[in-house]
């Protein structure tokens, strides 16, 4: 099971389903189940909580995302059977999709000991899997660069070793050429020197990106000083060299 978990929240969800196990047969959770279309309907009890549980840690959520119901603990105003819920719909659809690509595409493969894919695999609990690069796009986008930065420091804050981002450079990295292709100078600049701050040192893809977000926002001095550490580094980069000679005659 996958153990990298953010551990207040992991401890929460683990206290709420170890005391739900425990709990008599019927007092919450129904001892017969009806309406199973992906699970056996020979499925024991214990075996079908284990892999409700298992669903829980790998997305991070509670019965009530994808069972209709009140919203609450109270697991007893659950409608189990009910078809509701987008979110259960999703869910049979994603496990069959992944017993696909366990079963029609990794074990033909012809590897002895093949990785399976699990629920876990992608959404490393998060409900709604996003990568970094396109979380904060998608900030930038709907408010700003502000609060995309705010975000990323928060999430770097509360969420780093949990597993559910890459708080690596790389991330950051690919969303600046991004922002660079569209035109998106000052977000690039932004990105980068968080970038640089944060992940230091900066490898020399992240240099050279600094280097160009500071060029494309005109900030010719900046530029200059990064494409001059990245010649201090390599003084045989030629590309460096020739993006240094193009600023000469720029104007600050």
């Amino acid at each position: 099971m996958y153990c990298n978990f953010h551990i207040g929240r992991s401890a929460a969800i683990a206290v709420i389903l170890l005391s739900l196990a425990a709990l008599p047969a019927g007092a919450q959770v129904p001892d017969r189940f009806t309406n199973l279309q992906y699970f056996p309907k020979t499925i024991s009890r214990p075996d079908l909580l284990g892999n409700m549980r298992g669903f829980s840690f790998s997305l991070g959520v509670r019965c009530q995302f994808c069972h209709a119901g009140k919203d609450g603990n109270k697991l007893d105003q659950v409608d189990f059977a009910s078809d509701e819920k987008d979110t259960k719909k999703t869910a049979r659809a994603m496990l069959r999709m992944v017993d696909a690509i366990n079963q029609e595409y990794i074990a033909k493969m012809g590897r002895t000991s093949p990785v399976r894919v699990e629920c876990v695999t992608c959404h490393h609990q998060l409900s709604i899997p996003k990568t970094m690069n396109a979380l904060l796009a998608e900030t930038i986008d709907k408010k700003d660069i502000q609060a995309a930065i705010v975000l990323y420091r928060d999430l770097r804050k509360n969420d780093l070793g949990s597993g559910q981002y890459d708080f690596g450079e790389t991330s950051l990295n690919i969303l600046t050429e991004s922002l660079l292709k569209q035109n998106k100078a000052k977000e690039a600049v932004a990105i980068m020197e968080l970038n640089v701050e944060v992940n230091t040192p900066p490898s020399g893809w992240a240099q050279s990106l600094l280097a160009m977000s500071h060029a494309a926002n005109k900030e010719v001095e900046k530029a200059r000083a990064d494409y001059q550490k990245i010649l201090e580094l390599n003084p045989q980069d030629e590309w460096a060299k020739k993006q240094l000679e193009q600023l000469k005659g720029s104007k600050p």
